[in-house]
């Protein structure tokens, strides 16, 4: 591939050898125009190393500047064999403002993954000279990642409210897997005990569950003044950008507003061609984007919420919000009422609602703490990232998690 006439122009040539690899470090403020050509002489990939959605998206991404790498292709000869998304970002310390990269969507066709492709784009990111963080991998690929050292840090926490608990006649079938193991039979049968109850008997017990969810957010926001943005732009408040205390991965305002106006999910089917391997569609994506306003009319607090729902399986999550202490209750109620009002199998909070989520009905057996796990590669020992480590705050919105 050479880079010819204006920039972000792209045509694809035979310049190597067919057998060799090499890797191309895309632009992000390209990744549209790349995607584009990329598509127009694309007869013979199997993959697309990026989704349309997600290219349009991040050559908005209001973070990169025109030197900020958005992705790393890998070619054998003119075939796409892998990729590595990068989602430029900052983080904000003691010091001031820094960039960092968030890898994102990391993948190599299975016939050649016995040729170091992984390793060698992930060399690649790390040649780049910036700070790299990981989120949201499996366990093949955070081994790769720490045999390249990239190190662990502290796993955030957050709350998830998973109403599938709910379904008792399932529940005794979930068990018991060393058995299944042994007995084919037996895990058949619970397969098949778990599909019933889960088409039967769950989706009652979690509408019932909803309608008193429903009647306790009403309540509790009878004296609320509260309503959601047609746009879904985050407004301003008090004219501060989204503030959060001490050593943290800043999202302001504006990156909040490109989050919603160019999301990386589209309802409907896929539209890249040739396919790309991570998702691009659901059944249902949204964006709301709710403020709490005083008797003045003043906004004073807002909360972005994210509805998905894919393969029968739904889930609303907190992206983004900022609220005092003493409002917190009300935000949550707002979570609430949303949940009910689509009828979501799963919520994802924030730990700040961890007191709230304590006092739902079965909270027991629907409300667990969870882990999201993080890898990072400073690149250098007194780089911005590694300087923060002992400091630094986790959020549900850091990296690439509240585009997806």
């Amino acid at each position: 591939r050479k880079q010819l006439g204006r920039p972000g122009r792209f045509i694809f040539v035979n310049s190597v050898p067919n057998d060799a690899l090499r890797i191309d470090a895309i632009p992000a403020t390209d990744l549209y125009t790349f995607l584009c050509d990329y598509a127009r002489h694309a007869e013979n990939q199997q993959i697309s190393p990026i989704s349309l959605h997600r290219a349009l998206s991040q050559s908005k991404n209001p973070i990169a500047g025109q030197g900020d790498i958005g992705l790393l292709v890998a070619y054998i000869g003119n075939l796409c064999v892998g990729h590595f998304g990068l989602l430029p970002g900052r983080l904000r310390t003691s010091q001031g403002i820094a960039k960092v990269y968030w890898g994102t969507a990391f993948y190599v066709l299975p016939q050649f993954r016995k040729r170091m492709v992984a390793v060698e784009l992930i060399r690649k990111a790390i040649s780049l000279g910036k700070d790299i963080i990981f989120t949201y991998f499996n366990e093949p690929t955070a081994a790769l990642l720490k045999g390249l050292h990239f190190e662990d840090i502290p796993p955030l926490e957050y709350v998830a409210v998973r109403l599938d608990a709910l379904d008792v006649l399932a529940s005794p079938f979930r068990h018991f897997d060393r058995l299944k193991k042994r007995w084919p039979l037996l895990r058949r049968a619970s397969d098949v005990a778990i599909r019933h109850s889960r088409r039967w008997s769950y989706p009652t017990i979690r509408r019932a569950y909803h309608r008193s969810l429903a009647r306790r957010a009403q309540l509790a926001l009878a004296n609320v003044n509260w309503r959601e943005i047609p746009n879904g732009k985050v407004p301003s408040i008090e004219d501060r950008d989204v503030p959060v205390a001490g050593t943290h991965f800043e999202r302001d305002a504006d990156t909040i507003n490109w989050m919603v106006e160019f999301p990386w999910i589209r309802e409907g089917g896929a539209v890249t061609r040739p396919p790309y391997f991570f998702g691009e569609s659901y059944d249902l994506f949204r964006y709301f984007t709710l403020v709490v306003e005083d008797s003045d009319g003043h906004q004073r607090d807002f909360v972005v919420l994210s509805l998905a729902m894919d393969m029968g399986i739904s889930k609303l999550k907190v992206i983004d919000f900022f609220c005092s202490r003493e409002d917190c209750a009300d935000v949550f109620s707002l979570v609430c009422k949303y949940a009910a009002q689509f009828d979501v199998d799963e919520i994802e909070l924030p730990l700040q609602f961890e007191t709230h989520a304590a006092r739902l009905p079965f909270a027991s057996l629907v409300v667990r703490k969870q882990r999201r796990r993080y890898l990072c590669h400073p690149y250098s020992k007194d780089s911005p990232l590694s300087v923060a480590l002992p400091m630094l705050n986790l959020a549900l919105s850091d990296g690439d998690y509240p585009f997806a």
